[in-house]
């Protein structure tokens, strides 16, 4: 992942003395793909799993598809606000998951 690296978008205004919000931005920067894999984990099972347990072999190809598409996240995410979109992406997923649970429950 050190190509995904060398495309930081973040430069500290002091090197020498990091914050705690500069040393969060780097390691965000050079963790990219790993937190839009998760990301994109939370999307899918949040908004399109119909069911939570498939068979394992179908899982390890969702799960290797996801890490590609999240690989190609992380390319767009050094221009373009893809890690942002996908939190919203996950807000607006939980707010219809609990706007949807109470009507399940009065149906039944």
């Amino acid at each position: 992942m050190d190509w995904i690296q060398l495309a930081s978008t973040y430069v500290p205004a002091n090197p020498d003395q990091l914050t705690a919000f500069d040393s969060f931005r780097l390691w965000a920067d050079h963790n990219r793909a790993w937190i839009l894999f998760v990301q994109l984990i939370i999307v899918y099972y949040l908004g399109f799993a119909t069911r939570i347990r498939m068979p394992i072999l179908k899982t390890l190809l969702l799960y290797i598809l996801l890490f590609a598409g999240a690989l190609i996240f992380a390319i767009l995410d050094v221009q373009l606000p893809v890690k942002s979109a996908m939190l919203v992406a996950i807000a607006i997923l939980v707010v219809v998951k609990l706007r949807i649970k109470p009507e399940q429950t009065e149906r039944k």
